[in-house]
């Protein structure tokens, strides 16, 4: 039916008509964890995809910020559980039950606050804040493997801040490549946050910092589990700590420059969010 519709009609339209039909059928987020890229987002998504009061919700839909904003409401509620999933637990006792998504590119992109706003404006947010330097070296990492990048990291970075000795700040490389993530200017948090925190309260808004959750998840899952009112769990599933550390080929003297960079933008971080922030004091 769906390859019939899409060849009567077109991708889009067809998908739009499905998600109108369907839509009202399935489920809207009940949380959405935004990002950061590269800071335990899924892990997170999936130690909650495992809470009995959970129904098991999509990674990376990138419905927000993507070309498949313009496919409606309606197909992006298609990707979440039945509403009748809900109503089977409820019967046996179970509430509240919840559903959510994790698309970590959502903290960053700026036509995604508003847009999630419209869609769902009493969703709750979550968001990992990782040691900025490391979450650049990770990034960099997995675009190696994901999507063809060819640069060195230490290129990656100075295609943003420039080489050492550069005082310019940062900047948008001025060969930007379709596609490029601009490992870099992802690590400075402030400005991404201020414009989440322009359409949501900050009750729907919890930040985390990333090596908490790495370095005692069952401590920090607790915290989420308050915070998304759901009841916590007894014990979870033994995790693999660390898992994000830096590996080669990860050049040291880049990861040190790089903290240097984001010094000033980490104390205005912590400032802002009143929260201790040891990121420049990584080793």
């Amino acid at each position: 039916m769906n390859i019939a519709l899409e060849r009567a009609l077109g991708r889009r339209a067809a998908r739009q008509v499905r998600g109108k039909l369907l839509g009202r059928t399935h489920l809207l987020p009940d949380f959405i964890i935004i990002g950061a890229a590269r800071s335990g987002t899924t892990h997170l998504l999936g130690q909650l995809n495992a809470h009995p009061s959970v129904l098991e919700g999509p990674a990376e839909t990138h419905f927000f910020d993507t070309h498949r904003y313009t496919y409606g409401v309606g197909w992006y509620r298609l990707r979440f559980p039945p509403n009748r999933a809900r109503r089977h637990l409820y019967h046996e006792g179970l509430h509240p039950v919840l559903t959510g998504e994790s698309s970590p590119s959502y903290l960053s992109h700026p036509n995604v606050p508003a847009r999630v706003a419209r869609a769902v404006p009493r969703v709750r947010l979550l968001v990992l804040l990782r040691d900025p330097a490391l979450r650049a070296a990770s990034h960099w990492a997995w675009c190696l493997r994901q999507c063809g990048e060819t640069r060195s990291f230490r290129e990656a970075v100075e295609a943003e801040i420039g080489p050492p000795g550069d005082t310019g700040g940062i900047r948008v490389p001025v060969d930007k490549r379709v596609g490029d993530p601009l490992v870099v200017r992802r690590g400075i948090y402030q400005p991404q946050l201020e414009r989440w925190r322009t359409h949501f309260p900050d009750d729907q808004l919890m930040v985390i910092q990333s090596e908490r959750w790495f370095g005692d998840p069952p401590v920090v899952m607790a915290e989420v589990c308050d915070y998304l009112g759901i009841p916590r769990r007894d014990e979870l599933p033994r995790v693999m700590r660390n898992r994000n550390k830096p590996h080669e080929p990860f050049d040291p003297e880049v990861i040190a420059r790089l903290r240097e960079f984001y010094r000033p933008y980490n104390d205005e971080l912590a400032e802002y969010l009143d929260m201790d922030l040891d990121w420049n004091e990584q080793t």
